[in-house]
């Protein structure tokens, strides 16, 4: 009989010849290798899965290897990538995709800033997310906002922070320093 995965590709009359099952047999070590070399060499193709490809893509943008760790390469590629993209919503969504679990992305006029909200459900990577926006960012956007929306503790381990903590207001409730909630 002749393996399943090549019956699909032969007529019929051919799932009982023995000649046929002896080649099919004899060859598909050879056929799993090439597959397992041509998904590798395609694995090169993007500088998120690339390993021994990212030499070519050091060669691309920054014209010189870099003597960094595999990750530390991946993330300056990225950087650069980023800042040759044109500034428009779908690459914000991206960008913002690629350094956390994004809710959303809006732009607030009046302030001029771009403003990301994430989940904290996994860590997000606001040092990246800083400097590409910062490479990327057209003259009348002052900045990035950014927004953790979050149930627990908040953990930072490098870079200056600024927290801001709001408290739900509630109906009928008083509030020093301001107004009186009235519902």
């Amino acid at each position: 009989m002749i393996p399943e995965r090549y019956r699909r590709m032969l007529p019929p009359q051919w799932y009982e010849n023995d000649v046929a099952e002896y080649h099919f047999n004899g060859t598909t070590a050879a056929v799993d290798a090439f597959n397992v070399q041509r998904e590798d060499i395609l694995q090169q193709f993007s500088p998120w899965s690339a390993t021994w490809g990212l030499d070519i893509w050091d060669w691309i943008y920054f014209g010189e290897k870099q003597l960094l760790t595999i990750e530390e390469r991946r993330k300056n590629i990225l950087a650069q990538h980023w800042a040759r993209l044109p500034f428009t919503m779908p690459v914000l969504q991206s960008l913002g995709r690629a350094v956390g679990e994004l809710v959303s992305v809006s732009e607030d006029f009046e302030a001029k800033e771009i403003v990301f909200t994430f989940q904290q459900n996994k860590s997000v990577d606001l040092l990246t997310l800083h400097r590409t926006f910062e490479r990327m960012r057209p003259v009348h956007v002052n900045r990035e906002r950014i927004i953790i929306q979050q149930s627990g503790s908040l953990i930072f381990s490098t870079g200056t922070m600024q927290v801001f903590e709001t408290m739900p207001l509630f109906c009928g409730s008083f509030h020093a320093g301001g107004e009186n909630d009235l519902c």
